[in-house]
């Protein structure tokens, strides 16, 4: 079985980007350090032009899969390297987003060694399915604890009866990327996962989930009250839809406790959304509705 997406996938999942050739040459080896957020990310106003295209991914994937996930799990207790080799393990089901390299074509794709980068991943892992690998059991054990420091009574016995149920599989969204691709780059991957999810569900592979988490990136800001910035903008609009959240601060976990944008002194949290499993296309509409929306 191959694990490329077809010719017209990958064309569906391009996305184009403008483009400021005046700064490109000039600062691409001299970023100022506020140009980097507290998780590493880039967000400088320096636009490059860039096509971008899903795949499934591949072992030459591993380290730019890695670098996302420290991204969002930052110093918890997970072995990322065996997270990543799942991730990778299950190519049939989800995608990498990669630079699409000017004159390559399909024929040289085998080719392709993973050296223009990872720079998104859009996944989902069954930890209920998966608890017995040391690696998911850190994840289940993270979300116990999270939620014991975090959460009211109501949400740290929800999580509690849902990873404690094997019967009603759970399932781990993992929608990680560089923070200045924007979120319009999502609606092809989770269309994508969709239909990989169905394919699998159609051959009964474990990948029928009563509930779903999924691990947001936020920004708290200090001087506009109760604002949240999410990372992955169209992941702010699911929150309504969540049957239990919470939030966790992560600023001891970052390299700085704080950082400005726009103006705004923002502290990076985690904000850990639980949703139906059953309402995974619902997710999705909502999110294409923000997106395209926005545009």
């Amino acid at each position: 079985m191959s694990n490329k997406k077809t010719r017209e996938d990958k064309e569906n999942m391009q996305d184009n980007f403008n483009e400021s050739e005046e700064e490109e040459q000039e600062e691409s080896g001299s970023e100022r350090e506020s140009d980097f957020d507290s998780d590493g990310n880039y967000v400088g106003e320096r636009e490059l032009q860039a096509d971008f295209e899903g795949r499934n991914p591949e072992d030459c994937d591993f380290h730019g899969i890695k670098q996302l996930l420290r991204q969002l799990f930052l110093k918890a207790n997970v072995d990322l390297g065996a997270l990543t080799q799942i991730i990778i393990s299950q190519n049939y089901v989800g995608s990498v987003v990669k630079q699409c390299l000017d004159g390559q074509d399909d024929d040289d794709d085998d080719e392709d060694d993973g050296s223009d980068g990872v720079f998104g991943i859009t996944t989902i892992i069954n930890i209920t399915k998966r608890k017995n690998e040391p690696c998911i059991k850190q994840v289940r054990a993270l979300l116990t604890s999270l939620a014991d420091d975090n959460a009211d009574d109501r949400t740290k016995a929800f999580v509690k009866q849902i990873l404690g149920n094997d019967q009603e599989h759970v399932g781990l969204i993992i929608n990680e990327r560089m923070i200045n691709i924007p979120a319009a780059i999502s609606l092809p991957l989770f269309s994508s996962l969709q239909s990989e999810l169905t394919k699998a569900q159609q051959k009964n592979m474990p990948y029928t989930f009563r509930y779903l988490v999924w691990i947001s990136k936020t920004y708290n800001s200090d001087d506009a009250g109760p604002e949240v910035i999410f990372a992955n903008a169209e992941e702010g609009a699911l929150v309504d839809m969540a049957v239990a959240s919470f939030e966790v601060d992560v600023t001891e976990q970052t390299d700085s406790s704080q950082w400005d944008y726009e103006g705004l002194t923002l502290r990076p949290h985690r904000k850990v959304l639980i949703f139906d499993g059953t309402k995974f296309n619902d997710l999705v509409k909502q999110m294409t509705a923000v997106v395209e929306a926005s545009k």
